[in-house]
């Protein structure tokens, strides 16, 4: 059996079993009330968001969609990947859909920087959004090419609001090539397996999120986000980093399909579990 045949089965077996492997997965122990437990021994998968500072560049920082954004978006993406891969996600409280705007302390799955590898060396996945400009110091750089070069992998979303441009991503990029060399950055051909494993999203590959009611003058639709194409970086033949213009995190908080319809929805969270199952798999 190939690994797109076992992913596209793992929903049918008993959902006791993990879909995961090595560190990507943690079986719950019965442990003594009194015994501090960590969350990769009680959750089969736990996502964290990566906290950063947005630079403040006058004419550029587009509103408040910092790196906390939309924990609604998280929860729906967790819930879904628990029952297709019969999987235990860890809970996202209080969330639903587009509310609240920003996390509240404790609500997210976890919060990690790139301070110290050591805080973020047990987390196989990150997920890291943001909508302004930033940056990250040399000892933030040395961490983040460590934690990928030991097998770490991280998903990062630029979040545009409107006609906002698209500054994440910018930096996200000039990150990536400062650290890892110039070129590392290559577009992800829309035939690689991350578009097709548990999910086929056919020849488009990346979802983008366009308005179902707006459109441009012509009839062309307003998407939300910039549309550079899916990109990423290896590592060997492993995508290690995948880096997103088209704001697919919005679109896992648009369950009732307000502002892209459910069809866009539904791409947005397939894409999620795509991402995840790759990255647990390689």
């Amino acid at each position: 059996m190939d690994r797109r045949t076992f992913l596209k089965a793992a929903s049918g077996f008993a959902g006791s079993l993990a879909f995961c492997s090595g560190s990507l997965c943690a079986v719950a122990r019965q442990n003594g009330p009194e015994q501090q437990i960590d969350d990769l021994e009680l959750y089969d998968f736990v996502m964290p968001r990566v906290m950063h500072i947005p630079l403040q560049q006058p004419g550029k920082g587009q509103g408040p969609d910092t790196w906390d954004v939309r924990p609604g978006g998280d929860k729906n993406l967790l819930s879904r990947l628990s029952t297709v891969i019969r999987c235990r996600t860890k809970p996202i409280p209080g969330a639903d859909n587009w509310q609240p705007q920003h996390a509240a302390e404790g609500q997210l799955n976890a919060v990690v920087t790139f301070d110290s590898l050591e805080k973020i060396k047990k987390y196989p996945f990150l997920f890291m959004t943001g909508e302004n400009y930033f940056q990250f110091d040399d000892d933030q750089k040395n961490n983040l090419k460590q934690y990928i070069n030991r097998g770490g992998f991280l998903l990062m979303d630029d979040c545009v609001v409107g006609d906002g441009g698209d500054f994440f991503y910018q930096s996200a990029f000039k990150l990536l090539e400062e650290t890892f060399g110039k070129g590392s950055v290559k577009r992800i051909p829309n035939e690689h397996e991350i578009f097709h494993n548990v999910y086929d999203l056919g020849d488009a590959g990346m979802p983008s999120m366009d308005y179902i009611y707006r459109k441009r003058p012509g009839g062309l639709p307003y998407m939300h986000g910039q549309n550079h194409g899916a990109r990423g970086v290896f590592i060997g033949d492993r995508l290690a980093v995948f880096l997103s213009s088209t704001d697919i995190h919005c679109g896992w908080c648009d369950s009732l399909g307000i502002e892209w319809g459910r069809e866009n929805y539904e791409k947005a969270i397939q894409m999620g579990i795509n991402i995840i199952m790759y990255a647990m798999s390689h």
